[in-house]
């Protein structure tokens, strides 16, 4: 059962944050990431920003900013139907007006309460939107191209859809789960108690079956804007849930609890790892909606060739989560060029193929990780923040090699996209990409 059925007795003290909101507004009226520390025996490479992970909850800093350690390089020379201006927004980050008010399946929001809600439980305010002349000048997929994945379409067609953003659960009920082999990336984060949860982007591919569908977190608060997406998923505590229906992207929001349609129920597993979805049908509700249209995707490059200056071979890949529950192992397969995925020593399946899931590219996407206020379910245990804003450490892992750069993400509505040491966009093989969000102190090695 998710949290949300389950909150009514944490509600009264949202609620009275939620009424302090209500009486500022009226009173308003009235008045008018550090250096690599790489041990590197002959064998196994490892890449350890920080020597420990112990999370505290703090207090939320006015706004997201890059690592104080990494230098920001710049944004792309501009294209020529872009601004002259050329805004580093890694050091001048965009400014964020109040979200407007808005009602949402019966609920109401005044002005500002997206923000709001974000300080009364302790999540950093969201980054604010960069002007579309800036999105011009970030690097595209050529015409008839996946910009997921690079790879060509079949029917250009599909590029004049939303992408869709599907929450789906990695607990061990959970697995093996359905339809990850279609998605055109998944990232994957850490929950809580040490269970990692995917989002799963569908937008060149159909998947007849996915699942099984969880809640969502506060990490799809930062997913779904950035890929203009819509968010599916199965409720959410009711913090997060406030936030999405209040924020930008709340009328893009597909949510089972909500009574909304495309949820089945599979009578052979067990709550609440029974529900799932397809594509067919989600789309259609898009569509039924009035809320569908192309979205804007730069930022990724794709290509057979690898980057030069690789840092050296990578055909095993260890990123523990969490040892023994969320233990993750990526295997290159020469005949594939495929990185194959076990979890805990084992092969991740997909059920709808009955075969191991691999990538073709994986990025270690490095991101402090902050404890907020947000309780997530009856045994107490508090929400995950990745900061997913400004720049941070990354690793590219393609082709049985490794390199390493920085990931940035320059306003809410930019992708996660990467680039080299120097500054070069870290091209992606054509394919599946996984996107390993991890805590910035969490060791990966590779050999």
């Amino acid at each position: 059962m998710n949290l949300i059925y389950r909150y009514d007795r944490y509600r009264p003290l949202y609620q009275l944050g939620f009424l302090t909101l209500v009486a500022a507004i009226l009173v308003g009226c009235g008045a008018g990431a550090p250096a690599k520390t790489a041990t590197q025996p002959p064998v196994v490479k490892t890449f350890t920003p920080h020597p420990t992970f112990t999370p505290q909850p703090q207090t939320p800093s006015p706004s997201s900013t890059p690592s104080p350690t990494l230098t920001p390089i710049g944004v792309a020379a501009p294209t020529a139907t872009s601004t002259p201006e050329a805004v580093d927004y890694l050091k001048n980050p965009p400014e964020r007006p109040p979200s407007p008010g808005r009602v949402v399946n019966g609920r109401e929001y005044p002005p500002g309460a997206y923000e709001f809600i974000h300080t009364q439980f302790g999540v950093p305010a969201p980054l604010g939107r960069v002007p579309e002349s800036f999105l011009d000048t970030l690097p595209t997929v050529g015409e008839g191209l996946c910009p997921l994945s690079g790879r060509p379409v079949s029917d250009p067609a599909v590029l004049q859809r939303r992408p869709l953003a599907i929450r789906v659960g990695n607990a061990p009920a959970a697995r093996p789960q359905y339809g990850l082999s279609k998605a055109d990336m998944v990232i994957e984060g850490l929950a809580e108690g040490g269970v990692t949860r995917f989002t799963a982007l569908y937008l060149c591919q159909d998947a007849d079956r996915i699942g099984p569908i969880r809640s969502a977190r506060l990490i799809d608060l930062e997913i779904t804007p950035m890929f203009d997406a819509v968010l599916v998923h199965v409720g959410a505590s009711q913090p997060v849930l406030d936030m999405i229906l209040s924020s930008p992207f709340g009328d893009d929001n597909i949510d089972d609890f909500l009574g909304n349609k495309g949820f089945h129920l599979d009578p052979n597993r067990r709550r609440p790892f029974s529900t799932f979805t397809n594509t067919p049908e989600l789309w259609k509700q898009v569509v039924a909606r009035g809320r569908q249209h192309a979205a804007k995707l730069r930022g990724l490059l794709f290509s057979e060739t690898p980057p030069a200056n690789a840092k050296g071979p990578a055909t095993a890949i260890s990123i523990p989560y969490r040892k023994g529950l969320s233990d993750l192992a990526y295997k290159y397969d020469a005949s594939t060029g495929r990185y194959m995925r076990s979890q805990v020593g084992k092969p991740f399946i997909d059920a709808a193929t009955g075969k191991q899931l691999g990538a073709d590219s994986v990025v270690v996407v490095f991101s402090h990780v902050t404890v907020t206020k947000i309780v997530e379910d009856s045994l107490g245990s508090l929400s995950l923040y990745h900061d997913l804003g400004g720049e941070g450490r990354a690793l590219l892992f393609r082709d049985g090699q490794m390199w390493e750069g920085h990931w940035r993400r320059e306003g809410e509505n930019v992708m996660l996209h990467y680039v080299d040491e120097d500054g070069n966009p870290l091209v992606l093989k054509p394919g599946q990409t996984w996107v390993q969000v991890v805590p910035d102190d969490l060791k990966v090695t590779w050999s």
